[in-house]
């Protein structure tokens, strides 16, 4: 008699837990349905935002000059005199690249650095 009184009252809870769970899933679309009928109806209206100017540095714009300033101080540059001013440049600009080395027949400003110079910022550009 006694399993017959725990086996009842076993079936108590599953039919108590059913119950639960059936209720909590009913709950769900109507507590949807009270949450999208309650809401205000009424819309603010907001001030129209004025767009914002922003001001960027004139040479953060140009590529080329920061490659250009980069090549410059990297070809003045040795991996002797690492703490000189274009040493210090170039390695602020791309820490990742290595000095290059000092040979006895290099020049001490290459031509081409030199052209660069005398024509300007743009003087790759109309390729």
């Amino acid at each position: 008699m006694a399993a017959g009184v725990r086996l009842e009252s076993m079936r108590r809870r599953v039919r108590l837990s059913r119950i639960a769970i059936w209720t909590v899933i009913a709950a769900g679309p109507i507590a949807l349905c009270i949450a999208v009928t309650s809401a205000p109806t009424t819309v603010r209206a907001t001030t129209a935002a004025r767009p914002t100017t922003v001001r960027t540095a004139a040479a953060a714009a140009d590529p080329a000059g920061y490659a250009q300033l980069f090549v410059s101080a990297w070809l003045r540059s040795s991996s002797d005199a690492a703490t000189s001013g274009p040493a210090r440049l170039a390695q602020s600009m791309a820490p990742g690249v290595d000095l290059p080395d000092t040979d006895a027949d290099a020049q001490a400003e290459p031509a081409v650095v030199r052209w660069c110079a005398r024509r300007g910022a743009g003087a790759m550009r109309g390729r």
